[in-house]
C-alpha cells in the first residue's frame, strides 16, 4: 500500500472471559475479547442475547466459569471438557452443559437409544443385562454378558457367548492376537461358525 492504512478498532478487551453486556453493545455491533484463555467475538442478537463467535473452549473448566464481564454462556457455545480421558464435546443449552453423544455411547441410557453406535467396553458394566442395542452397533471387548443384544455387530477382540444371541446373528470379529481369525461369524446351533 502506498497510502497510510486506516485502523478500525472494535470494542475490545485483553481480559479472558470479558463478555460484553447488552448495555455495552447494541444489536449487531461486534465486541472482541482477545484474552488467550477464553477469546471470542461477541454480538447482540435481535432478541437482546449476547452471542459468541470463536473457538470452542478447551480444558477442565467451562468457558466463562470465572467471568470478568457478562455472566453465563451463549446458547450453542461449545466446550471440549478434558476432565476425563474421553474429552467430551459439550454444548450450552441455555441452562446447562449437555454432553454430545453422537455415535458413541459410554452410559446405559445412551446405549439403549443409539443406532449404529460405538459402545465403549467400560459402558457394559454399568448396565450389564439391561441394554437393548440397535442392529449394527460396534462393541468393544467385554460384551459377553449382555442379554439385550444386536442382531449384528462388530466385536473387537473375543467372540461373546453364542447363547446370548439368536440363531442367525452376524458378528464381525477384529482379532489382533490369538488363534481365532478375524472375519464374519454366524450364530449356528450352539456356537459361532466362521464364514
Amino acid at each position: 500500500m502506498t497510502s497510510t492504512p486506516v485502523i478500525s478498532l472494535l470494542k475490545r478487551s485483553g481480559n479472558s472471559s470479558d463478555r460484553p453486556s447488552g448495555s455495552v453493545v447494541v444489536n449487531g455491533e461486534l465486541a472482541l475479547s482477545f484474552g488467550s484463555a477464553d477469546p471470542g467475538l461477541y454480538f447482540e442478537d435481535s432478541a437482546g442475547s449476547i452471542r459468541k463467535l470463536g473457538p470452542p473452549g478447551y480444558g477442565t473448566t467451562a468457558p466463562n466459569a470465572t467471568p470478568v464481564g457478562l455472566l453465563g454462556n451463549s446458547r450453542g457455545e461449545l466446550w471440549t471438557d478434558s476432565n476425563s480421558s474421553a474429552f467430551y464435546l459439550k454444548v450450552w443449552t441455555g441452562a446447562a452443559w449437555q454432553k454430545i453423544y453422537a455415535s458413541f455411547a459410554d452410559t446405559a441410557e445412551h446405549a439403549n437409544t443409539a443406532t449404529s453406535c460405538l459402545i465403549a467396553s467400560g459402558t457394559i458394566s454399568s448396565f450389564a443385562n439391561t441394554a437393548t442395542l440397535a442392529s449394527g452397533a460396534i462393541l468393544a471387548s467385554g460384551v459377553a454378558t449382555m442379554a439385550g443384544h444386536p442382531v449384528s455387530a462388530i466385536v473387537v477382540s473375543g467372540l461373546p457367548s453364542p447363547t446370548t444371541y439368536p440363531s442367525g446373528s452376524l458378528l464381525y470379529q477384529i482379532q489382533s492376537s490369538g488363534t481365532t481369525p478375524s472375519g464374519l461369524y454366524i450364530r449356528v446351533l450352539n456356537g459361532w461358525a466362521f464364514t
